[in-house]
């Protein structure tokens, strides 16, 4: 019995002494895996309206005729074509002859919503009086004549200024007999178009310019009756030079009547005085000047005026400084015009300019 127990006791003994001795167990290694996490934002998405650029201006030119015919009027629509390219306007014009249509196209282009819509001559004055109170937010503006109201421009041309030189060349000219046709007599003579304002401006000038010249010269005075006359006019010229005593004569009778005008000083070899654009070439070394009336820059300014934020109702005066009202060189006559003449010419133009020559305007 005791054997076996001693056995067993052994047997435990050794059984601890090896669980003691043996080598510790390896521990297993931890693992860790890293785990990148993304974050994921929630779009949010805004409906956006688009807001169109700003319509640009829109300006419409509406002549009493067309914009190619000769004269003041094809001036300013020359004009007006060069400034619309000038500032990348999209140019529109509606021509017409007569006051229905003159009313008619004004109409046109307000219901089309022109920004600025201007007119060229002192006809068109009922047919921007009548439409321009019907669109008050509109802009209005006539060459030649102011209407009133708050939504309208007069772009008037001082042409009394360029017509004061023009009638002191006359009177300097019917004295200076030494050039062939020149009589004795100091008569000098004025065919319009129209008896109306605007002529009465032309012919004021004369009368102040040749007045100032020499007191004793005449100035004799014809109405054509239209500007669209041509054998009218050349009749009643006709009659200032043979019948008269004219050797001179300043014709502001549109363009039309202005050939006719220059077709009797060609059949008599007397002298004329060009208006609005340069004819001195029409009847050449018979035409002693024109008197420049650049329209195409009178339109244009106003259309800078507007697109600047500058237009103001009211009238506008347009003459000597800017140049707006001028003579043209004389170049076409030549020597037949002494040099003296042409001196006393460009001393009065400076005075004026200066503004110590105050010419009236007459209505």
């Amino acid at each position: 019995m005791r054997t076996v127990h001693r056995i067993a006791l052994v047997g435990l003994l050794v059984a601890l002494l090896a669980a003691a001795c043996a080598p510790a167990a390896t521990p297993t290694p931890q693992v860790i895996t890293k785990v990148e996490t993304q974050v994921v934002k929630e779009t949010q998405v805004v409906e956006i309206t688009a807001v169109p650029p700003p319509a640009a201006p829109r300006i419409a030119l509406v002549p009493a005729g067309r914009v190619d015919q000769p004269g003041y009027i094809g001036l300013a629509g020359s004009g007006y074509l060069k400034a619309c390219a000038e500032f990348g306007l999209i140019p529109k014009y509606w021509e017409g002859t007569t006051l229905e249509e003159w009313e008619r196209n004004v109409r046109s282009a307000a219901e089309e919503g022109y920004d600025l819509i201007i007119g060229v001559g002192s006809t068109m004055a009922d047919a921007i009086a009548n439409v321009a109170p019907e669109y008050p937010d509109l802009r209005f503006a006539l060459v030649d004549r102011y209407v009133g109201g708050d939504n309208v421009e007069g772009l008037i041309a001082q042409e009394h200024e360029g017509t004061f030189l023009a009638g002191a060349l006359m009177a300097m000219m019917t004295q200076h007999t030494d050039l062939e046709g020149i009589n004795d007599a100091k008569v000098i003579g004025f065919v319009g178009g129209m008896d109306i304002p605007v002529i009465h401006r032309f012919l004021g000038g004369i009368v102040q310019g040749a007045e100032a010249t020499d007191p004793d010269v005449e100035v004799e005075v014809a109405y054509v009756g239209s500007f669209a006359d041509a054998p009218k006019a050349k009749e009643l010229a006709l009659a200032m030079f043979q019948d008269q005593d004219v050797d001179i004569i300043f014709s502001v009778a549109g363009s039309f009547g202005d050939t006719g005008v220059f077709e009797a000083v060609k059949e008599t070899g007397l002298y004329g005085v060009g208006s609005d654009v340069n004819w001195d070439s029409e009847v050449p070394g018979h035409i002693l000047t024109s008197v420049l009336k650049k329209t195409d820059l009178i339109v244009r300014d106003c259309m800078e005026r507007f697109l600047n934020g500058e237009f103001a109702a009211g009238e506008h005066f347009y003459g000597a400084v800017g140049g707006y009202m001028d003579l043209t060189d004389m170049s076409v006559m030549g020597d037949k015009i002494p040099q003296e003449y042409k001196d006393a010419i460009n001393e009065l133009k400076g005075e004026i300019a200066a503004g110590e020559i105050t010419v009236e305007r007459w209505e």
